[in-house]
């Protein structure tokens, strides 16, 4: 069950906002209760069979938790170790055994049998969030939780299947604070308002790409403008699946009172990639920054450390996404350009002052050629194809024009462009919303734009929401609830 799908705009949410509504009037505990229901109900109806999975984390998670709080200080580390061991040969098994056994075939030509393996959906995203929780636990961060609100805060159905990866930090006082359980007006119009944004850029955006692309690399060895219009049309689908995703479940979370941080800020308008990476899947930049690059030393150990750090967080972060080389070769091209921005700044003269206009907006052509180059391992389904994609963007496979790709398929990049380069983004539409990365960028836009509880913006919302609604029906998946 999605969220742009019939059985939970009509049946499911209705539901769970009736159900906490009724309880949230009685008790907190009550409500929580009815929430964790509902988030468990929410994660059974992709398969039963996750559900033990789950449970299963939860529960060895929270004993290593408390185990920690309440170990002496010789003792947290080991719980600590255990802990973060057990999630990894979690994700190990599940996620990426049949890599590992894949591999092994590839190189020695051994023939071994891949395992009969269930991929549970979001066990990069509980599990994350998990182990993020443990280490704080572990430096003295994190205080005592219950278990049914921690399994509320594991299983919180907004998040569980493509994130944001959440931190304990931002959700755990909000599920403490008995305010939070009563819904109200406000709440209700800023959710909808923000779940009917992230509904439009699913389906009359995201998806309407996805034949662009499809048309783009119908034939293998794609030739130049096939290869560019490919490639720009599932840059922008994968950007507006994802965010969208992101505003439907901080919508939907919002509804319940609870804030869910912001994901995306306007990625498509960074000046070069570290920046880019405080913009794009926010909450995962964070983790890989604070739980992965900072523990290996960051920048406090050398210039070489320093890149070595780099190169081993981003292709972590690669190899995050999905077990598949391309997915690791993506996280490493990252990593270069990483080294190679800081080591350019570190080579140029620090008092250069601002750059002009000129260099601003070429660095951010550079920047966005450069995140779409990377792309193409992350679309493709192995190597090889790939680096087939690389070289007609580079015009090797052919200069011809491509006979599928008419007015239609040019108008779909053109509108995408305009909307993810030139437009507002969600996040400053909602400028009231508490501002939970303070260290994001602020983006570019033609347009300044402010949601306010007024009559305009309730027919706007219901305009988007209705269109939305429209064309439900041949919705695609979403990109990342793979992960």
């Amino acid at each position: 069950m999605v969220f742009s799908s019939f059985n939970f705009l009509f049946l499911f949410l209705p539901v769970t906002l009736a159900g906490f509504y009724f309880f949230g009037r009685k008790s907190e505990h009550w409500a929580a209760s009815w929430l964790l229901l509902a988030s468990l109900a929410f994660y059974v109806s992709w398969n039963l069979n996750y559900l033990p999975i789950l449970a299963a984390s939860i529960f060895g998670n929270y004993l290593a938790y408390r185990g920690i709080l309440r170990a002496e200080e010789a003792h947290k580390k080991r719980w600590l170790i255990l802990a973060v061991a057990g999630n990894l040969l979690l994700l190990g098994y599940f996620k990426y055994a049949n890599f590992f056994i894949q591999t092994v075939n590839d190189i020695t030509g051994a023939g071994i049998h891949p395992l009969d393996v269930l991929l549970p959906i979001g066990i990069s995203f509980f599990s994350f969030t998990q182990i993020a929780l443990l280490v704080d636990a572990r430096h003295g961060k994190a205080e005592t939780v219950s278990l049914w609100r921690y399994a509320l805060f594991a299983s919180y159905f907004p998040y569980i299947v493509a994130g944001p990866v959440l931190n304990h930090k931002d959700m755990l006082p909000q599920f403490a604070d008995v305010r939070n359980y009563l819904v109200t007006a406000n709440n209700l119009a800023v959710g909808l308002t923000l779940f009917a944004f992230g509904l439009a850029k699913k389906v009359l955006i995201a998806d309407n790409l996805v034949p662009v692309v499809s048309t783009a690399f119908a034939a293998d060895n794609p030739q130049l403008m096939a290869a560019w219009v490919g490639m720009l049309a599932y840059s922008f689908q994968i950007y507006f699946d994802f965010s969208g995703y992101s505003d439907m479940a901080i919508g939907v979370s919002r509804m319940l009172g609870f804030q869910i941080p912001f994901n995306f800020d306007s990625p498509y308008k960074a000046a070069n990639v570290s920046e880019f990476w405080t913009r794009w899947h926010i909450s995962l930049s964070r983790f890989l920054r604070n739980y992965l690059y900072f523990p290996l030393g960051g920048n406090r150990q050398g210039q070489f450390k320093r890149y070595r750090n780099l190169m081993l967080t981003m292709l972590l972060g690669g190899l995050w996404h999905g077990s598949n080389w391309t997915f690791v070769i993506w996280g490493g091209l990252h990593g270069l350009y990483l080294c190679i921005q800081h080591g350019w700044q570190t080579l140029r003269s620090e008092g250069r002052g601002t750059p002009s206009r000129a260099v601003f907006y070429f660095n951010r052509v550079l920047t966005f050629v450069a995140v779409l180059v990377a792309w193409a391992f992350f679309r493709a389904h192995d190597v090889p194809s790939a680096m087939d994609v690389l070289s007609g963007l580079a015009g090797l496979n052919g200069l011809a024009a491509g006979a599928d790709i008419g007015a239609r398929e040019l108008a779909m990049v053109g509108v995408s462009a305009f909307i993810a380069i030139l437009m507002p983004n969600t996040n400053q539409i909602f400028l009231y919303f508490d501002n939970r990365f303070p260290d994001a960028q602020a983006a570019f836009s033609l347009l300044r734009l402010q949601w306010r509880p007024s009559l305009t913006w309730a027919l706007v919302t219901g305009v988007v929401l209705t269109i939305g609604l429209l064309n439900m029906e041949r919705t695609a998946d979403f990109i990342y609830a793979q992960f």
